[in-house]
């Protein structure tokens, strides 16, 4: 399958031959990602059907159908996915990529200088002053 991933819409290599984009320009692009939501809510035989606890004869009929189809399909779609396999470069160039060693904060976050606006410490002291009054009054109340 061939994707053209060129933004600028001339011609694109791949496996050494010019590909022109054939799309015309009033239709809309699809991305690899966009899921169809033709499908409405899905009915609760199919979620049995989906947790094993009905067969796939009992709920193809009817209007489950279109739903059967589509997990089907999905489920044939994820195989194919499943076995798909980095490029050795890739992975090559992922592993040379990252530090040798873990990066280190220098100073633990308790240590380092922290910053508060008037608003906020004003706020803060607020807040403080209610929680010392509701637990005074509760001591008081007993």
């Amino acid at each position: 399958m061939y994707n053209d991933m060129n933004a600028r819409g001339d011609k694109a290599r791949e496996g050494g031959r010019d590909r022109l984009r054939q799309t015309p320009r009033d239709q809309k692009k699809l991305t690899d990602r966009e899921v169809p939501l033709g499908l409405s809510r899905t009915p609760a035989a199919i979620h049995a059907w989906l947790d094993g606890d009905a067969p796939e004869a009992s709920v193809r009929q009817g209007e489950t159908v279109r739903h059967v189809e589509f997990w089907n399909a999905l489920g044939a779609e994820v195989a194919v996915r499943r076995e798909m396999r980095t490029p050795t470069e890739l992975q090559e160039a992922i592993m040379a990529a990252l530090p040798a060693t873990t990066p280190r904060v220098i100073t633990p976050w308790w240590n380092r200088p922290m910053e508060m606006s008037p608003a906020t410490l004003a706020t803060a002291a607020a807040g403080l002053l209610a929680l010392g009054a509701a637990i005074g009054a509760t001591i008081n109340a007993r």
